[in-house]
């Protein structure tokens, strides 16, 4: 809602960066109200849509491209096809807009949850908590390695891709 003008500053002066927006749909920080490119106002009344990607195209950006943050394999692979993009020679802005809506706010297609849980094959390394660092990983003292917290957990499953050793399994 305010990057607007560095976007446009950036892709004027060929800035070589990515830039992800996080799309989840809502102003959460506000009272979960709806972004403008949904077209409902504030009082849930039809409202002028305005689009994340045409913005990001009026600003001069060439490179634009949209994934559901929580494909991880797919986000990944579009983060690396931006990093090239901006290495190449024609080389810019990359705007990778990151969408999935916001898992306390009904705004969206319904996520399947998955449960998780840390199987006895954790080795402690520490990885999912210092890395990814999702706030339903904790480290326990007493079994020297990670659990999940299911008061914390919103069951999106993120974590089966960051484990080295695979030991965060859905139950």
């Amino acid at each position: 809602h305010s990057g607007i003008p560095a976007l446009v500053n950036a892709a004027t002066q060929k800035a070589r960066i990515i830039v992800v927006i996080l799309d989840n749909r809502t102003t959460a920080m506000t009272g979960h109200q709806p972004t403008p490119q949904l077209g409902v106002t504030a009082l849930g009344e039809p409202g002028q849509a305005v689009s994340i990607r045409d913005l990001v195209q009026a600003s001069g950006v060439s490179f634009v491209r949209e994934a559901d943050a929580y494909d991880v394999e797919k986000f990944t692979a579009l983060l690396r096809q931006a990093d090239r993009y901006c290495r190449g020679a024609e080389g810019g802005v990359a705007v990778v807009i990151a969408s999935s809506p916001c898992v306390l706010a009904d705004t969206g297609p319904a996520r399947t949850p998955q449960a998780m849980r840390i199987t006895e094959e954790c080795s402690g390394c520490r990885e999912c908590l210092d890395m990814f660092e999702c706030p339903a990983l904790v480290w326990s003292e007493e079994e020297g390695r990670a659990s999940i917290s299911r008061a914390a957990c919103n069951q999106c499953g993120v974590c089966l891709a960051v484990c080295p050793t695979k030991a965060i399994v859905a139950e």
